[in-house]
């Protein structure tokens, strides 16, 4: 049996480093230098071991290990010796797993586990946080080894350090009931998602289709990438699609921004901008040398949007027309009811609100307003005009100040204000959310 001089269910990374290894006859292989696993796996199954002899490395695969302890690993002798510090792997279909995709097929060169995770920062999915890997457990599987969880924390980097016996001896001594006795803190490896420098990139592709990356909040997921270095950001958020790069964007910091669209290419970050709020797209856009972001413009497809961008940056940042959005809710005052309700069905995706329904005339002067709440109670065959407010509507003009437009909306306990020309004219609408990020600044 290969683990019959291992009593231990589980085995750590760390301990295993430097682990003599020998053959049948006693004669000395190396050392332990690192695992070689199946990536493509949930819970990847070591398929050789690494180790070094005379400072070069080489692999052996597991089929050849007979002994697997922290003494000794005993291999046989006519084991198949590999030189590299790579592991080829023959890749034939498409694989989702939580470190990596490939679907062409071809040789992967997988690098070794320890190279990709130990001392790395890592996407915890479950906890929605980045965290650094101190130790990496495995566990017996019949006669093989399996990787099952990601170990973080204190005691896991005093046991990498080889303190772990001596320290645990001076917590039992002092606080025999310490938490950090009771056992590592562990990520789930299912969970994982590993960030590879840029040479592993080349070999391993981050995969972010799996449900777990893609089910994650875009706030928490925009916390994730504040928490990485700009290296990390770029690699997660280059496999992204639009709409979620676009729903990221909105909820990371400015500066943080620029790191992540500074090498798209002006198509790109179009693709994405369309995917957002006009008002969004706007404040991006606005941080960007004036000469990339027409550039940026002048590749949006959608003609109507690229006109609301261009008339929103000619407005100051901190002016209600720097904050507005142009996406509002607005109606012909002879609609019914029942067609304001199935408009609502058909566009509420790409509305900023429909807290309020604002009806305009036809050269889109604002003609009154009416809540959602007040048409829901109405019958299905009045017209929206039969019911809208048309006395003291509560608007801005768009040169208004942040701070009087969030003072205004407090005074008047509005969600959001419509924002007018000087004849009058709907020219958009700053919510709530839009003052937010200004109030929270100060």
């Amino acid at each position: 049996m290969v683990f019959s001089e291992l009593h231990d269910i589980t085995i750590y990374y760390s301990r295993s480093q430097g682990i003599r290894i020998f053959n049948e006859d006693g004669l000395k292989i190396g050392n332990l230098n690192d695992f070689f696993v199946n990536y493509e796996e949930v819970y990847p199954l070591v398929l050789a071991i690494q180790y070094r002899r005379n400072n070069q490395l080489f692999y052996i695969n597991w089929d050849d290990v007979l002994k697997f302890s922290y003494k000794r690993i005993v291999v046989k002798n006519d084991f198949f010796i590999g030189r590299s510090r790579t592991f080829p792997k023959i890749q034939g279909r498409k694989v989702v797993t939580s470190v990596l995709t490939k679907p062409v097929e071809q040789t992967l060169e997988y690098p070794a586990l320890g190279k990709i995770v130990m001392d790395r920062q890592i996407v915890d999915t479950h906890g929605k946080k980045v965290v650094r890997v101190n130790d990496i457990q495995f566990m017996k599987s019949g006669p093989h080894l399996r990787v099952t969880h990601a170990a973080i924390g204190i005691r896991s980097m005093i046991r990498r350090l080889g303190f772990e016996k001596p320290v645990d001896l001076i917590f039992r001594s002092l606080n025999p009931k310490s938490s950090y006795l009771h056992g590592d803190v562990l990520i789930n490896w299912k969970y994982v998602h590993a960030i590879p420098n840029r040479r592993i990139q080349s070999n391993l592709e981050l995969n972010l289709s799996n449900d777990d990356i893609k089910d994650i909040h875009p706030a928490d997921l925009a916390d994730i990438l504040e928490d990485l270095d700009n290296q990390g950001r770029e690699i997660i958020f280059d496999q992204l699609d639009p709409k979620t790069a676009a729903e990221v964007l909105s909820e990371v910091e400015e500066d943080i921004v620029k790191v992540l669209i500074r090498d798209d290419t002006p198509e790109e970050t179009a693709r994405i901008l369309e995917e957002m709020d006009s008002d969004d797209a706007a404040d991006i856009l606005n941080d960007l040398d004036d000469k990339i972001a027409k550039e940026i413009i002048s590749k949006i497809k959608d003609g109507e949007f690229q006109e609301d961008l261009t008339e929103l940056l000619e407005y100051d940042e901190d002016s209600a027309g720097g904050l507005m959005s142009t996406d509002v809710f607005e109606v012909s005052p002879g609609l019914k009811k029942a067609e304001v309700m199935k408009f609502i069905t058909e566009k509420y995706e790409d509305l900023e609100t429909i807290y309020d329904i604002y009806v305009t005339s036809p050269d889109e002067e604002l003609l009154g307003t009416c809540s959602l709440h007040d048409l829901l109670t109405q019958s299905q065959d009045i017209c929206i005009e039969e019911i809208m407010n048309t006395n003291d509507i509560k608007s801005l003009p768009p040169d208004t100040y942040w701070r009087e437009v969030a003072h205004f909306m407090s005074k008047y306990n509005l969600i959001n204000v419509p924002i007018v020309s000087e004849d009058n004219k709907l020219l958009g609408l700053v919510t709530v959310d839009d003052v937010l990020p200004w109030l929270l600044g100060e």
